[in-house]
């Protein structure tokens, strides 16, 4: 019921390590984390699936992991739950129990609230550090904590066409009706959720035309960023 349609052994194996991670961390010195946005076109998994790679080899004992809209849209969803209900869920994996107590209250929340949980459980991950927030307006929900950089990908729409033709399957005509479809669904979710433009620049440390560089490019770019910023 909960994770089935999307979970897999690896993920959770991740999820796994930064968990034990976490809580020895020194919250006083957060790690990294980083946010990524997109236009819809552009290859945000593929860069953020890149840069963990990049980052997990810098040391043993440190790993990263990608967070994106299913594990923020579970999380956001269990917190109309009491942890109490969620250990006794079957459908729950018990490795993750602790994993997903640590964003989630004692208190049912309603429907209502929704965006109010996704909120919390995004500053929650973004909080510990170690992880890459993909899409669901992670740019805004933690636009105030100093231990985050935030990326934006863009490129022009016949490069973003392109991918969705070659990646679907699909005529140019139906990948641009996809295209805009998917874009207004985006903007509609990010304009309800924080009231914000997420095309703003002022919103993020690094801006990357997508279309210029490849992912093994961006994805060093960010890295030599992050080493700089937090030296």
């Amino acid at each position: 019921m909960i994770l089935r349609n999307f979970w897999s052994p690896q993920l959770e194996a991740k999820l796994q390590a930064w968990h034990k991670l976490q809580q020895v961390a020194d919250k006083a010195k957060p790690a990294p984390c980083f946010t990524i946005a997109r236009e819809f076109g552009c290859q945000a998994y593929p860069l953020a699936e890149s840069l963990i790679k990049r980052l997990n080899a810098r040391g043993a004992g440190e790993p990263w992991v990608v967070v994106g809209r299913e594990i923020l849209d579970k999380v956001a969803e269990l917190s109309g739950y009491s942890v109490d209900q969620i250990e006794k869920s079957e459908d729950t994996p018990s490795s993750l129990k602790a994993i997903f107590s640590m964003f989630l209250d004692n208190s049912r929340a309603e429907e209502t609230e929704l965006f109010t949980h996704m909120r919390a459980a995004i500053r929650g991950f973004a909080q510990r550090g170690n992880c890459i927030l993909v899409g669901r307006g992670a740019v805004f929900a933690t636009q105030d904590l100093p231990n985050c950089i935030h990326l934006r990908l863009v490129a022009p729409e016949d490069y973003r066409l392109e991918k969705i033709m070659c990646g679907h399957s699909l005529t140019e005509k139906e990948a641009k009706e996809y295209l805009e479809r998917h874009q207004r669904q985006r903007d509609d979710f990010v304009q309800r959720f924080s009231a914000g433009k997420v095309g703003d620049p002022g919103l993020y440390h690094l801006v990357v035309n997508a279309a210029r560089m490849d992912v093994e490019d961006i994805a060093e770019v960010v890295e030599q960023y992050m080493i700089r910023y937090f030296s």
